[in-house]
């Protein structure tokens, strides 16, 4: 039997099996599989040895609920009994998100919370529906409560950073990005929206160099998280900051990247004003016109 790693972004397989020592092929691939893992009697997740290690001192804790982990081994008959009842109302609160019902969800995750007050996905998605409630200071401090709860965890900080920008607080939202960063550097979407925001405060030049990065993590394929079109994300952002540095011919290039992985009104404007720039005005005239078109 193969499971799935519950550990964000974790991408390993955990081979269950009852060869002593488990799968040897799963075992002569630790990169890929795990043959050790431990499972959770609240919530019925599994986590690989690298996302959560054994330890001779404490309890090992899981990173979605945090109840008390046991060996991978008692899965059969984890999985027969029924989840804890602060993790069926955080269940309840996921269906209620699922169809468009935040205030709900709302109400459910927050009860989750109060069953376990260190439910960390409880406090995470209490900021998620939070942010679809118009709540957004409130979000900050759910999403801050996550981050406390699991430090080794990056998601919440770009929650929080994505926040601060709705806000309009660029200069904390370019912190929290950094803060996810520090706990994950291979994190892509939160190093794009680093770019962009550096820009919009106006540091271009480290707007860059983040959008370098970003290309790099996207061409090694190491990103830890996957979003579509990341490459031309990544060159768009640099065009722009390029274009505010004026070095148009640079951020023509960037651009034209950009828009030959995925085409959007935002880089067409901002061809349209490195062409018009250049001299170019029938191609000015024509990105303009696309960027219409796709606005």
């Amino acid at each position: 039997m193969i499971l799935s790693c519950s550990g964000w972004s974790c991408s390993r397989l955990i081979s269950v099996s009852d060869v002593p020592g488990g799968n040897p092929v799963a075992r002569n691939d630790p990169e890929h599989y795990s043959v050790d893992f431990l499972v959770c009697p609240d919530c019925h997740c599994t986590f690989c040895d690298r996302c959560v290690p054994r330890s001779p001192f404490h309890a090992a804790r899981c990173k979605d609920c945090s109840g008390e982990l046991v060996d991978g081994t008692r899965r059969p008959m984890v999985v027969v009994a029924p989840k804890a009842e602060c993790v069926q109302r955080f269940d309840a609160g996921l269906e209620f998100g699922r169809a468009g019902r935040p205030a709900e969800a709302l109400a459910a995750f927050e009860e989750a919370t109060r069953l376990r007050e260190t439910y960390i996905s409880a406090h995470f998605n209490r900021g998620i529906a939070l942010k679809m409630l118009g709540r957004a200071a409130d979000a900050i401090v759910a999403f801050g409560r996550a981050a406390q709860l699991d430090p080794s965890h990056a998601q919440p900080w770009y929650d929080i950073g994505g926040t601060y920008r709705q806000l309009g607080d660029l200069p904390r939202a370019v912190e929290a990005y950094n803060r996810a960063l520090a706990v994950e550097p291979l994190f892509i979407a939160a190093r794009i929206n680093l770019a962009v925001t550096l820009n919009d405060v106006g540091r271009a030049d480290d707007a860059i160099r983040a959008c370098d990065r970003a290309i790099q993590i996207d061409a090694a394929q190491v990103a830890v998280d996957e979003i579509p079109h990341a490459r031309a994300f990544a060159y768009g952002a640099k065009g722009a900051a390029l274009l505010k540095l004026g070095r148009d011919a640079e951020a023509l290039e960037a651009i034209d990247l950009a828009l030959a992985d995925r085409e959007d009104a935002l880089t067409y404007a901002n061809r349209a004003t490195v062409l018009q720039r250049l001299g170019r005005h029938d191609e000015a005239r024509a990105a303009t016109q696309r960027a219409q078109q796709l606005g």
